[in-house]
């Protein structure tokens, strides 16, 4: 049996600390970047993590959510994306994604990201009643209800998606079903100034 060489052996040990170094210089610009937000101070907490970046979907992750909050959307969604196309069937990124684009205005590429979430999680409950409101406000109510009616299954006591799919059953003529919801929403919520004008409607 042939032995490893020296000089292999003194490559891989190398190679092995080079990496543990790496690992902690990214341990470190973390816990730095995580006690800059802390205080406020994006600057400071993205500085840390673009000093060490190496195009991880962690570091992009992490650096999508904090130019966010310093309101740099158009950066934060580049970030975002990048982590999207990292791990493509992971919701977390696509969740992130959404908020800089809602920030932006771009509610298209918003129902496409929540759509591409459906597809992974059917019974996602956030995307599910988000592309109900964007149904909604596009006056699309029989789409919108399908996506609220989802939600409405799974939390049937919940004062949003209640409100919405009254609000849509309502539009759709649909009066006793628009009642009965409007009901509970003030069982939810006694004295709900919404759900009363709702019914007044009615």
């Amino acid at each position: 049996m042939d032995l490893v060489k020296p000089a292999f052996l003194s490559l891989a040990l190398a190679l092995a600390l080079a990496g543990r170094g790496l690992a902690q210089d990214q341990s470190a610009a973390f816990a730095t970047s995580y006690a800059a937000e802390t205080k406020g101070d994006y600057a400071d907490a993205i500085a840390p993590l673009k000093a060490v970046y190496s195009n991880t979907y962690e570091q992009n992750l992490r650096l999508g959510w904090l130019y966010f909050l310093a309101k740099n959307y158009t950066t934060s969604a580049g970030y975002y994306q990048k982590a999207v196309e990292q791990r493509p069937y992971a919701i977390e990124p696509k969740f992130g994604l959404i908020k800089p684009l809602n920030a932006l205005n771009q509610v298209d590429k918003m129902l496409e990201l929540y759509e591409d979430i459906l597809k992974i999680d059917g019974q996602n409950t956030q995307a599910n009643y988000w592309v109900g409101v964007i149904f909604l406000n596009r006056k699309a109510y029989d789409k919108a209800a399908r996506y609220f009616e989802r939600v409405v299954n799974l939390y049937p006591f919940d004062y949003d998606v209640n409100l919405s799919l009254a609000w849509t059953y309502l539009n759709l003529g649909k009066k006793n079903e628009a009642r009965a919801l409007y009901t509970k929403v003030l069982l939810i919520r006694p004295g709900d100034a919404t759900a009363l004008a709702g019914l007044k409607r009615l």
